[in-house]
């Protein structure tokens, strides 16, 4: 089968399912939902998204994560594909599904005041995606690659800027910044992660590499990097004009990787400082794995300021990371020394960027029985002071760990039965 037909066959799929989702509640089946119309999956400020075993994703929502084991087979409603990314803003969810050289999709939700999620509707990423976040009060996504209308140039960064209304997500504009000569190393630049400086300017990482799997119009993965043992960060406006370029040697790019698609490694703290991790997943890099960072209103990095984070793991790397409260961020740390873009991570730490301090997570499973977060799932979230971690281990459901993160310690919380994976928990605030 031809790319052609098997696009077309996946959106004829998208669009059937679509018109088909399930909703097991207490209200009839539906299936013709129509955007602004609320989902009953429950009630409360817990959106949690979920995968069965059979690879079908739902979700449910709660009032608490506390007390009380959920069960899949009531209060949930049914996505209409697998894989979803989810981000939170306020009373908004958005989930994304990366379809490597295809057309991404988006489902998004907004919270209600009376607990429950109104439909946002589907949308569909067709420049593609591989970076993704918001943006003021915008989503913002990226893909590298992109190949000029003429065929002569094929360094093209293109960025999607979309809409969150009352009852739609909606394209409001695409434009396309050619990145080879941004840093003169005459090389296509990757942008990895959405850092909102909230004066209409955000950072974002830039991976330098060749041109890989160029020449279709569908964008690339990231190719042979030539400068393993630096980071770049560009600071931009709101048009993608090149502010400021931020470059150091002390770190390697600043980049995660599941196969082509890429994860932030940047994080903001409450006080507006931007840590800039490496995992230094480039084979070639001498640099250890890391973190530099930019303290506000600076037009370099901190010539004072870094952390060998390696040190701290005896050689172990990060793969993904996610911010918590002050200067605490809680790393996910691949299981394995030498890594590939498949290798998991089932190692949890936090640290505190500002003392340079490094705990490991105590109290969840071995890594060696962890199953959930191998792909993009498993995101933890922070709220209220606590750390809340979806885990699955071999011949379990899905249980929410909570950690405290002075300590470090986590104490099991609730099951989620009949749950395979735990993608993402969030917390929705109504405005």
């Amino acid at each position: 089968m031809n790319q052609k037909s098997l696009l077309f066959k996946r959106l004829f799929r998208f669009s059937f399912l679509i018109g088909s989702v399930s909703l097991f509640s207490s209200c009839e089946k539906d299936e013709n939902i129509s955007n602004g119309d609320v989902l009953q999956s429950g009630t409360g400020p817990y959106f949690i998204a979920v995968k069965a075993s059979s690879g079908t994703e739902y979700i449910m929502q709660a009032e608490s994560l506390e007390e009380g084991d959920l069960n899949i087979s009531s209060n949930i409603m049914e996505l209409p594909q697998t894989e979803y990314t989810w981000i939170f803003k306020e009373d908004v969810a958005i989930g994304m599904v990366y379809q490597q050289q295809f057309a991404g999709i988006g489902y998004g939700f907004r919270y209600k005041k009376d607990s429950s999620l109104e439909k946002l509707g589907e949308f569909k990423i067709s420049s593609r995606f591989s970076n993704y976040g918001f943006f003021g009060s915008q989503l913002m996504t990226s893909v590298a690659g992109q190949v000029s209308a003429d065929g002569t140039r094929n360094d093209g960064a293109t960025f999607s800027f979309w809409d969150i209304n009352d009852n739609s997500v909606s394209l409001e504009r695409t434009t396309t910044i050619w990145t080879e000569d941004i840093t003169s190393n005459d090389e296509q630049i990757t942008f990895a992660g959405v850092v909102d400086l909230g004066n209409g300017e955000f950072l974002s990482s830039m991976v330098q590499s060749s041109f890989n799997q160029t020449g279709t119009g569908n964008g690339s993965s990231i190719g042979d990097v030539a400068f393993p043992d630096s980071v770049w960060v560009a600071h931009m406006d709101k048009d993608l004009k090149i502010k400021n370029i931020y470059r150091d040697d002390r770190i390697s790019y600043s980049a995660g990787q599941y196969r082509s698609q890429v994860f932030s490694q940047l994080g903001k703290t409450d006080n507006g400082t931007v840590y800039v991790f490496s995992g230094s997943f480039d084979k070639n890099t001498t640099k250890a794995c890391g973190a530099l960072r930019i303290t506000t209103g600076s037009s370099e990095f901190d010539k004072d300021y870094y952390f060998n984070i390696e040190e701290q793991t005896g050689g172990y790397t990060i793969r993904r990371l996610w911010h918590m409260t002050d200067n605490k961020f809680c790393l996910e740390i691949y299981n394995d020394i030498n890594i590939s873009t498949i290798t998991p991570g089932h190692q949890f730490a936090i640290v505190d960027m500002e003392e340079k301090s490094f705990k490991w997570i105590s109290g969840l499973p071995n890594k060696s029985l962890i199953l959930s977060g191998a792909e993009t799932g498993g995101v933890p979230m922070f709220n209220d002071g606590k750390l809340y971690m979806p885990i699955t281990s071999f011949g379990e459901d899905a249980s929410i760990y909570i950690v405290d993160p002075e300590s470090a310690q986590a104490t099991k919380g609730i099951t989620l039965k009949g749950v395979y994976e735990i993608r993402t928990i969030g917390y929705l605030n109504y405005k």
